[in-house]
C-alpha cells in the first residue's frame, strides 16, 4: 500500500471516533465508533484529563477491551458560550504504529535514494561532498582513493552502453570488497569512483589498495572477456591533514597511474584489442 493511501485510510476510516462533552462530562456529540469505545470503557471519565482553558492536544490511552490494545486519545478543550467544551479524538494505537512504521520505512527509502547511486548502490557525489564538510574533516588519520575506469568511452562507443555499465558495476563490486565501517565508497561521476578510509595507518592503506587490486583481478578472471581496468591514486594523511590537498594528490596520482597503464598497454603484445566483446 502506498504511504499516501495508508494515511488517507488512517484519517478517514481507521480513526476510533470523535466524542464531544461538556465540562461535567455530559455527551454533546458522539459518532457510532466513539459510542462503542465509551460503552466498553465505563471508567473513561476518570482517565480523561480534566478540562482546562487552553488545553490543546493532550494525549492519553484508553483500554480497548475487544482488542486488548489501547486507543490513543487526543483531548482538547475549548470555551464556547461561556462554558468549556472538551473534544476527544480516538485512534487505534496499533494502526497508528503501523502508520508510523510505514512512514519511517518510506523516509529511509527517500534518504537512500538521495544518497545512493542508482546503478551501483554506492554512495553518490552529493554524499561525498556532505562528508567532506563534516566527517572527513577531523580524523586521526585518513586515506583517499581515487579511481577512474579506463577505456569506458571506447567501450560505450564500440560495444554499447550496456557493456560500459558492466564495467562500472564491476568496478563498484571491487570497491565493495574493501568496504567497512571505516571505509566508505562512492561513485562520483560516469567512470569516477572514490573510497575514503578513516583511522588507518600507512600500512593499512597499502593493504587496502592491494586487497582492492586483488579483488578486481579475481572479478576479471571469473567474468572472462575484456577485462575491467581501473586507474587508482592514493593519498594518506594524519592528524592536521589538509583534506582538499589529499583529494587533489590522490587525483594527480590516479592520472599518473592511468598514463602508466596506457604506456604498458602500448608496449604489450596486441593479444586482445580494446573493444572486443566482454
Amino acid at each position: 500500500m502506498r504511504i499516501d493511501e495508508l494515511m488517507l485510510r488512517f484519517f478517514r476510516e481507521d480513526v476510533g471516533g470523535v466524542l464531544i462533552v461538556d465540562e461535567a462530562g455530559e455527551v454533546l456529540y458522539s459518532d457510532e465508533r466513539s459510542k462503542e469505545i465509551v460503552r466498553q470503557s465505563p471508567l473513561w471519565k476518570r482517565a480523561c484529563p480534566p478540562p482546562r482553558v487552553g488545553q490543546r492536544g493532550e494525549v492519553w490511552d484508553l483500554p480497548n477491551r475487544s482488542t486488548g490494545k489501547p486507543f490513543m486519545v487526543t483531548t482538547s478543550t475549548f470555551e464556547e458560550d461561556g462554558r468549556l467544551v472538551q473534544l476527544h479524538h480516538f485512534a487505534d494505537s496499533s494502526l497508528y504504529m503501523e502508520l508510523f512504521r510505514d512512514i519511517s520505512d518510506y523516509s529511509r527509502e527517500l534518504v537512500a535514494e538521495k544518497e545512493r547511486d542508482a546503478l551501483t548502490g554506492l554512495y553518490n557525489k552529493g554524499k561525498l561532498l556532505e562528508l567532506k564538510r563534516t566527517l572527513f574533516q577531523k580524523q586521526d588519520a585518513i586515506a583517499v582513493f581515487t579511481m577512474d575506469v579506463n577505456n569506458l568511452k571506447q567501450t560505450n562507443d564500440t560495444q554499447g552502453h550496456a557493456a560500459g555499465d558492466r564495467l562500472i558495476c564491476k568496478t563498484a563490486e571491487s570497491l565493495r570488497n574493501i568496504e567497512a565501517r571505516n571505509v566508505l565508497t562512492f561513485r562520483t561521476g560516469g567512470d569516477e569512483f572514490q573510497a575514503v578510509a578513516m583511522h588507518v595507518s600507512a600500512e593499512d592503506t597499502e593493504f587496502l589498495r592491494r586487497k582492492w587490486e586483488t579483488g578486481l583481478k579475481e572479478l576479471n578472471r571469473k567474468s572472462g572477456g575484456f577485462p575491467c581496468e581501473v586507474a587508482c591514486g592514493v593519498a594518506y594523511g594524519e592528524r592536521g591533514y589538509d583534506l582538499e590537498a589529499l583529494f587533489a594528490l590522490a587525483d594527480q596520482r590516479m592520472y599518473e597511474d592511468k598514463l602508466e597503464k596506457k604506456r604498458k598497454a602500448l608496449k604489450a603484445p596486441a593479444s586482445r584489442k580494446p573493444g572486443a566483446t566482454e
